[in-house]
């Protein structure tokens, strides 16, 4: 049987909608680890999230709170922080995607 962990990437900012619902508002999600920058879809990070590939969390107050998937009354699926009791709020209040840099020789 093979095993694998999955892999923890540290949520440093979101790209944000202006849909009305706060649920809806995550486009995605990105952050970087070292010298390589990422950035995951709401629909990739929730994917990953149920399919144990990846596990994303937010520091806030020195302390680590993982996203889960949550889900509406209707059913419909959003990424939110381990504190946020019903929308994404902690999430929705990080900062926009930085804008790229130059490229270096």
């Amino acid at each position: 049987m093979l095993l694998f962990m999955a892999i923890l990437l540290k949520v440093k900012w979101v790209d944000q909608t202006e849909a009305r619902e706060p649920y809806l508002r995550i486009r995605q999600i990105g952050g970087d680890s070292g010298e390589l920058q990422w950035k995951h879809t709401h629909e990739q990070a929730i994917q990953s999230i149920e399919g144990g590939i990846f596990h994303y969390y937010v520091e806030r107050d020195a302390r680590a709170l993982k996203l889960e998937v949550g889900r509406t009354a209707e059913g419909c699926k959003f990424l939110k922080t381990s504190a946020d009791v019903e929308y994404p709020q902690l999430l929705l209040n990080l900062p926009e995607c930085p804008k790229p840099g130059p490229l270096r020789p």
